[in-house]
């Protein structure tokens, strides 16, 4: 049985990739429009319209290389690491770690109870780490800890009570 809100939220995921590709049919479909130009029969609108698909190309010169460039970069990252840690009644807490270019991490601890399919974010560090500086132990069905490693001054966010089960998070200062 798929779970909607998980295939719901890869669905908004993807939705930046489409504008971008339809953006860029649209643009190239109207510099096309522009240079063929049909059905303009006065000479000065045919070279008008000649020279504005001309001058719109100029752009796409530009714009192209930097946006596969950008691609290029944020494509070339490691990919996601997921641990997940199961409590004795079935609950889950999957961590993701996604490592950062230049430090940027990000860690997010996503919860899912039983007989549900949704995950709710209960915890998020974003800063230099690795996918094992956050250790998370489920002290019964209804406590859940974790223990992590950040700097002063990281963004981080825990949640405290999420449903019936309580989120204790403990910090544990920076590894050095």
């Amino acid at each position: 049985m798929p779970c909607w809100p998980d295939i719901w939220q890869r669905a908004k995921d993807l939705l930046p990739l489409v504008a971008l590709l339809a953006s860029a049919i649209g643009y190239t479909a109207l510099v096309v429009v522009l240079l063929w130009a049909p059905g303009l029969r006065k000479r000065w609108l045919l070279i008008g319209s000649r020279v504005l698909g001309v001058a719109a190309i100029i752009p796409i010169t530009i714009v192209v290389p930097a946006v596969v460039f950008g691609l290029a970069v944020a494509m070339g990252g490691p990919p996601t690491e997921t641990r997940i840690v199961r409590s004795q009644d079935g609950q889950e807490a999957k961590l993701l770690y996604d490592a950062g270019f230049l430090g940027r991490d990000y860690t997010e601890v996503a919860l899912k109870t039983t007989g549900c399919c949704r995950h709710t974010t209960v915890f998020w560090h974003g800063g230099p780490g690795s996918v094992d500086d956050v250790e998370i132990e489920w002290l019964d069905n209804h406590h859940l800890q974790l223990t992590y490693h950040a700097r002063y001054g990281d963004s981080q966010h825990c949640e405290r009570q999420v449903g019936d089960i309580t989120v204790v998070c403990k910090s544990a200062g920076w590894l050095n």
